[in-house]
């Protein structure tokens, strides 16, 4: 009774370990067969240097720019006026006061300045987070258009960006860039960029009408 007990558990776990080995099986011919992803590519320097949408944030930011320094240099002026005047002063305790005063006006000009650079550098970021998402909106409505599951930033060619007057040494900067390179090659005909871009400035420029790649007839799988 025993033996035949012990034989039938072997048999179970023979035929466990058989199913086991089958459905591994299965699962690697599944992958092996399975269709590989088509990929795209970009090169998001050259889209940034041609979409209007990056043009119109420079324009506006460089006029922001301009009138938060016109602004500044007005009220330098303005103290640098006040102060010569206090220069000019014979009596001693009003030229003290004026020259009180001044101070207390230069140190909120100093404050002032601060928020409106604070100001300047967060709308820059606002600004640049909607480039990106316009960015990528569009690139996945190409993607789908185009058959493709990802679409990837070509960096392979980009140009190490050295700062002399960096703490970091030029050898540290280039080793950091080198290291953050993802893509070191990327086939022409799968490149996306100039359809990128269309698509970009015609969204942009008729926000309410379908872009040209759009309302072009859908690629054959």
């Amino acid at each position: 009774m025993e033996k035949r007990i012990h034989k039938t558990s072997l048999f179970v776990a023979i035929l466990i370990a058989a199913t086991c080995v089958a459905g591994s099986a299965a699962y690697t011919v599944g992958r092996l067969t399975a269709q590989p992803s088509a990929v795209a590519n970009v090169d998001i320097l050259r889209i940034l240097d041609k979409i209007q949408q990056r043009a119109d944030m420079d324009v506006e930011l460089t006029g922001m720019a301009n009138r938060f320094a016109q602004e500044l240099k007005s009220r330098n002026e303005q103290l640098e006026g006040r102060a010569r005047e206090s220069d000019a002063m014979t009596d001693l305790t009003e030229r003290q006061t004026l020259r009180d005063g001044l101070a207390l006006e230069k140190y909120q000009l100093s404050e002032w300045t601060n928020m409106k650079q604070q100001e300047a550098d967060r709308e820059q970021a606002l600004r640049l987070e909607g480039l990106y998402r316009s960015i990528a909106s569009e690139a996945e409505k190409l993607a789908l258009h185009e058959g493709y599951q990802y679409v990837f930033v070509y960096d392979g060619i980009a140009k190490f960006q050295l700062e002399r007057q960096s703490q970091m040494s030029l050898t540290q900067q280039v080793f950091e860039q080198f290291s953050q390179r993802r893509v070191l090659y990327a086939a022409k005909a799968d490149d996306l960029t100039e359809k990128l871009i269309l698509r970009i400035n015609n969204a942009r420029a008729t926000p309410n009408a379908p872009t040209a790649a759009a309302s072009a007839s859908p690629a054959t799988p």
